[in-house]
């Protein structure tokens, strides 16, 4: 990765929480805030896109200021601090673009000077040392922030390189929205931790985020699901004049954009995915 690449270690550490793709839903950030409390998390990192398509930028981020210990930028915060008007998505699909950039609006009108200032500082990776384990956070894949890490197309010797390169026993990632945990043999792995500010298209429309348990020469992963008042908050959002395409999947679990841009396994999963 060619940006800015900060360690941290983190010595009595025993469980993390890593979310991602907040995109400004704040009730859902609150609900599995929340929930970390009951899975007696000692830490909580944020890997990037908590602004986007709900709008309330300056709220989230006063969330996370008041949340979270360690923080990693993702394609929203990078294309905001560079003054760019697009959201650097990244999606194969040209209308799904277009679609993530109009949520992009959403998160720019809402957001301080003294915020893009704030969000400057985030870094592009973050590399923790915690019980003897080297662990890399990032937001869509270890070299790149808005590269998608689909779990039908990436395969093990893709993610050993990853370890290889950066000297790490684990990754974790988010950007596609979609979790999945992939163990090789020798306890190394890769979390996609999924999103916090929207279903992940299986007709569910409880999201998603990642626990790390370090015990002894383990480490533990667990995919939490999270249940919040979505429909209130879908209301809510309809009523500021948020799009439909953004509003809908809130309500039923299934995306309205971003399919088209989807491998063909993940788009035929949707609304079947457990």
């Amino acid at each position: 990765m060619s940006g800015e690449l900060k360690f941290h270690q983190l010595p009595g550490v025993n469980r993390m929480a890593v979310m991602g793709g907040a995109y400004g839903n704040l009730p859902a950030l609150d609900a599995c805030i929340m929930d970390t409390r009951s899975q007696n998390c000692d830490m909580l990192c944020f890997i990037g896109d908590a602004i986007g398509f709900c709008g309330h930028s300056d709220e989230v981020i006063d969330t996370v200021i008041n949340n979270f210990d360690i923080l990693v930028a993702g394609n929203h915060e990078q294309q905001a601090v560079g003054g760019e008007e697009t959201c650097g998505c990244g999606y194969s699909s040209p209308e799904d673009e277009r679609l993530g950039c109009l949520a992009f609006e959403y998160a720019l009108g809402s957001l301080s000077e003294d915020n893009i200032r704030w969000l400057s500082t985030w870094p592009d990776a973050v590399l923790i040392e915690c019980g003897g384990k080297r662990v890399l956070l990032c937001h869509g894949s270890p070299e790149q922030t808005n590269e998608f890490l689909y779990e039908s197309e990436i395969e093990e010797s893709q993610i050993a390189g990853y370890l290889k390169k950066f000297d790490v026993d684990g990754f974790v990632c988010t950007h596609t929205g979609l979790p999945w945990v992939y163990t090789l043999e020798d306890g190394r792995f890769a979390l996609n931790c999924g999103v916090v500010g929207k279903p992940d298209n299986d007709g569910d429309p409880a999201v998603h985020y990642g626990v790390l348990e370090f015990s002894g020469s383990k480490v533990e992963i667990d995919v939490r699901r999270v249940h919040y008042d979505h429909l209130t908050w879908a209301g809510r959002l309809e009523e500021e004049g948020v799009e439909d395409v953004f509003v809908s999947p809130l309500r039923t679990g299934l995306w309205a954009c971003g399919v088209a841009s989807l491998p063909a396994r993940e788009r035929e999963m949707g609304g079947s995915r457990t």
